[in-house]
């Protein structure tokens, strides 16, 4: 089967984005000086970068589900 760029790829860009969401989430705190709206944003992208890297990791295994055909 070889070394399979595009799989390997989505695989780790998709590590990265998890990684990335999961060290926002986890620093988030409510301290003196923040905004509701700024606290809320902080949730959804860091919601949203988690997500996008699970998207990632689907697509590496649909492509790696269809090159073993």
């Amino acid at each position: 089967m070889g070394f399979e760029y595009h799989v390997h790829g989505l695989w780790i860009l998709g590590t990265l984005a998890v990684l990335v969401g999961s060290i926002m989430a986890g620093n988030l705190q409510w301290v003196e000086g923040t905004t509701e709206a700024s606290f809320v944003l902080s949730v959804v992208i860091s919601f949203l970068f988690i997500l996008f890297g699970g998207a990632l990791w689907i697509s590496s295994a649909v492509n790696a589900r269809h090159e073993q055909r």
